[in-house]
Order: C-alpha cells, then structure tokens, then sequence
C-alpha cells in the first residue's frame, strides 16, 4: 500500500542573518528539518507516513507537481513576512497553488502569517512588543470543538517567540484561539487549511536558542511542556493520513505517552 506524503516546508531564516554557532548546542543545529523527522518518528507517524522536507530558505525548489503530496506543514521563521526575500515570495506561490488543490495545510507562526496574508488578511508588527516564552492559550467556542485542539484544555501551554501578529484575519476565517495581544492566535481558514501563531512542534532548547542572540534575558521563559507536540498529530490524523486501517499500528507505548 502506498503511503501517504507530508511536506513539512523549512522557512527558517534568512542565510546569514543570524549566528549559526549557537545552534551548535541543539539537535539539528540549524536545520529544522532534524528535530521535525525526530519529532514524527516520537510520534509514531512515520511507519505510515512518507514525511518530506525541503528547506525553502536555502534555495530549495518548492514542488510543481503537488499530486503526490497529501498534506504540508509550514514552518516558522526568524524573517518577517515583511522582509519579502525572494524565498518567501516562492512560498507565498507555492501556497496559491497549494490551495486550489483542497488539501490541507498546517501554518506555524510565520506560515501561520503568510498564510493570512496569502489569502488577503493583514499582518503587523505587534505595539505591545514580541510575545515570547512558554504562555497558554484561549481557546474560542469554535477552538474548544475543533479538531486541532482535541485533548487540549483551556489555558493549555505553547511556546512563543514572535514580532508580528494577525491583526485581521482573512474573509470566512474563524479564530480558534487567542491571548491577551494576540486576537488570532489560531485560524481555521477553510478548505482544510489551519494556523497557530505559536509552536507546538518545537522543544524549549530551541525556543531558548532563538532568543540567544536576540536577547539573552528572554531565553528563561521557556520551558518543558509534555504534549504540546499532540497537535501535530492532530493535523496529520484530520487531514487523514493516518485512517482507522492505519492507527491501529500506531498504538505502541510512544503514542500512548502523547496526553
């Protein structure tokens, strides 16, 4: 049986904006794509799931031919959707594409961004300054029901790190989530596609690491959370790349530890 394929798109900094050095210290140094292939096998996922990555930011070509691919993760990123570099330009394409095809796609703090601006809402830079450290999250009537959030209660913990916000989401979006200075800290933009402002896939050395450069005195407010990384495997099952024939072989003691 073939297997279904997720993209898991790399949008991590812009080449030679930041000190790879630090990155040293962590799994992967600088390439998410590392910890991301560690993370889907702690999940159980990859048994049944081809898991690909590209790193856009470095150069990587984006696929034209999107049939073979069932579902795409976007990652987060140190450039704002702002910056405009060419790679970001790339993806900004491949997501017009990606939508016309129906399938389902998960955004993480900037793909969550140039996901909103993608479909025609609007990104600023946050007055109240970055939000960052390991906060919890509001969710909304609708957040509370749906499937992203499923096993998550109310004030459940993620980790933050970002300068710019969704201010107004794009038409028929519906929140799904959100924080003190965050009115959209999670989306559900119709036709499968869904984003969070905040990193449930990511651990605390990483999030600590971003800020080590940035501002040392930020990297203390993170800190280990057990089961955030559950809403990946809450995207990947809703977009149904792992089905009932599937999950059963999936039930070993790694997912049972997933809350």
């Amino acid at each position: 049986m073939t297997r279904p394929t997720l993209l898991f798109i790399s949008q991590f900094a812009q080449p030679g904006t930041y000190n790879k050095a630090l990155w040293r210290r962590v799994q992967g140094e600088d390439d998410e794509t590392v910890p991301i292939l560690a993370l889907m096998d702690a999940l159980a996922v990859t048994p049944a799931v081809n898991v690909r990555t590209i790193r856009a930011h470095e150069g990587e070509r984006l696929p034209d031919d999107l049939g073979g691919i069932d579902a795409v993760i976007l990652g987060g990123s140190f450039a704002s959707v702002a910056d405009d570099y060419p790679w970001q330009r790339a993806i900004a394409r491949f997501l017009a594409a990606w939508r016309a095809t129906g399938k389902p796609l998960l955004g993480i703090c900037g793909g969550h961004q140039i996901m909103t601006t993608v479909l025609g809402g609007r990104v600023e830079r946050s007055p109240h300054g970055p939000e960052f450290g390991s906060l919890p999250v509001t969710p909304t009537t609708a957040g509370a029901a749906h499937p992203l959030f499923e096993g998550f209660e109310d004030g459940a913990l993620f980790h933050f790190g970002n300068f710019d916000r969704v201010v107004e989401p794009s038409a028929g979006s519906v929140v799904l989530a959100t924080r003190p200075n965050l009115p959209a800290a999670a989306l559900d933009h119709g036709g499968a596609w869904v984003s969070v402002q905040f990193h449930p896939e990511i651990t605390c050395d990483r999030m600590a690491t971003c800020w080590a450069e940035l501002d040392p005195s930020k990297a203390a407010a993170y800190r280990f959370i057990p089961g955030c990384e559950r809403m990946i495997l809450n995207f990947i099952r809703s977009a149904g790349l792992l089905d009932d024939a599937v999950r059963p072989r999936l039930t070993d003691e790694r997912l049972d530890q997933v809350p």
